[in-house]
């Protein structure tokens, strides 16, 4: 395989924000490309009236927030007419620390490259592959344009934004900013209790939004003739065991005719998370990065994270 196409599929694992990816699973979901609409309820499935705009906020403050877990990870993509595959686990300490450790394989045909993003809270580091430069994000300096204000989190969502930096965190951050969110359902699948959201390119910033560049980044347009996803399907998690656990997100494009109407619609990416476990031991060593001896520099994006303006104690930051 040409390095060229490799660089190809990287680009496809930014573009669609793969922080914290997901998984194939032994739960035996649903593998057929449908988004949920109001003509494939069951008795199993109910539209309800709650903003699922509102179930993502939450979702990103409880993977900020939330207990310690860990899972497995596997994610399958059409990436440049080539199926990518990635497998391995993520680990995170929760709690509001940003600890996290994210080991993954990627592989496409022959070719294989690995790649790591770890946080021991204060530092947060990505390494993809042998040839590219170590990436960094110091995530103290992020907290100190948080301020006081880290303290009205519960209160305040767009404080949750800054948090999410890396993992499952930041996979949700953007999601949010990203897509419109328009329709949820509550299914049981397996046994599982979950919400079923739908989401569609946002043509306008959402009201609420963060004004990192990273979240501006993600509510602008998509340049045109883009090969990015138009839909998207997000499973979060409904029990008091799993609330808001992100099982799996589904990536869509709509084709168009001619003539502009819609043709059909092409699943492009599946991410789940599966296993999922809160009842285990983690250690500081567990998210310690070992910088290899052959690098020379890292590159450092932290102003891609941090607020334009530090955060009042008290005041919502103005969209924009």
């Amino acid at each position: 395989m040409q390095i060229e196409k490799w660089n190809a599929s990287t680009r496809l694992l930014a573009l669609i924000g793969l922080a914290g990816q997901f998984v194939w699973s032994s739960y035996a979901w649903p593998q057929t490309a449908t988004i949920v609409t109001d003509g494939t309820q069951s008795r199993a499935t109910q539209v309800v009236t709650i903003d699922p705009n509102l179930l993502v906020l939450s979702a990103i403050r409880q993977s900020v927030w939330g207990p310690p877990l860990a899972c497995k990870v596997y994610q399958r993509s059409l990436a440049y007419d080539q199926q990518v595959i990635t497998s391995g686990e993520y680990k995170a300490s929760g709690l509001g620390t940003g600890q996290f450790r994210y080991n993954v394989r990627v592989s496409s045909g022959e070719t294989t490259l690995d790649r790591v993003e770890v946080s021991d809270g204060r530092l947060m580091f990505t390494q993809i592959g042998l040839e590219e430069s170590p990436r960094r994000v110091n995530l103290d300096q992020v907290r100190q344009m948080i301020g006081n204000a880290i303290h009205q989190a519960g209160d305040r969502p767009e404080i949750n934004f800054y948090l999410a930096v890396g993992g499952q965190p930041e996979l949700l951050r953007n999601l949010y900013h990203r897509y419109f969110w328009y329709k949820a359902v509550t299914r049981q699948i397996n046994g599982v209790d979950v919400w079923q959201l739908v989401g569609r390119l946002r043509t306008d910033p959402p009201k609420l939004a963060g004004n990192a560049d990273i979240d501006i980044q993600n509510s602008g347009p998509i340049p045109p003739g883009s090969n990015h996803p138009t839909e998207v399907q997000l499973t979060l998690g409904r029990s008091a065991s799993a609330p808001y656990f992100p099982y799996m997100v589904e990536y869509f494009r709509r084709t168009k005719r001619e003539d502009g109407q819609p043709d059909s619609i092409e699943r492009l990416s599946v991410l789940e998370h599966t296993e999922l476990t809160t009842t285990l031991t983690l250690m500081d060593k567990d998210f310690v990065f070992k910088i290899p001896d052959s690098v020379d520099k890292i590159d450092d994006d932290t102003q891609l994270y941090k607020p334009k303006v530090q955060l009042a104690d008290r005041t919502l930051l103005p969209n924009r």
